[in-house]
């Protein structure tokens, strides 16, 4: 079954998540990937992915199919691609990440969606 989206969580959880309550991961220099990387093997996704620190280079697979935060050679939408995505110091993508790509001395905190 795809991903909801926003639809996915109820209006108590859409707060808690905004809030930080299911908790977060820092990663640096690292591929995570949820339910198999160890220390992951609870998490289902990230619900949102911030540059601390530095400006970060990454790279993000989404559990909805196209929305990656990557580009492969074709100038589509694949975790894997050829061009990462830069997210500037005190930033926040939103999304649903199940697999994140962190270059080394970057750092991101991901926040734990379920």
């Amino acid at each position: 079954m795809a991903h909801k989206g926003i639809r996915e969580f109820s209006g108590e959880e859409l707060g808690g998540v905004a809030l930080g309550q299911n908790g977060f991961k820092m990663i640096s220099g690292a591929t995570v990937e949820c339910g198999l990387t160890s220390g992951y093997e609870d998490i289902q996704y990230f619900i949102a992915l911030k540059a601390v620190h530095l400006d970060a280079e990454l790279e993000a697979r989404t559990v909805t199919k196209g929305d990656d935060l990557t580009i492969d050679s074709n100038g589509v939408a694949q975790f894997g691609g050829s061009d990462e995505v830069k997210i500037l110091n005190g930033d926040i993508v939103y999304g649903a990440f199940d697999k994140v790509k962190v270059d080394s001395s970057d750092y991101v905190i991901a926040y734990i969606g379920k």
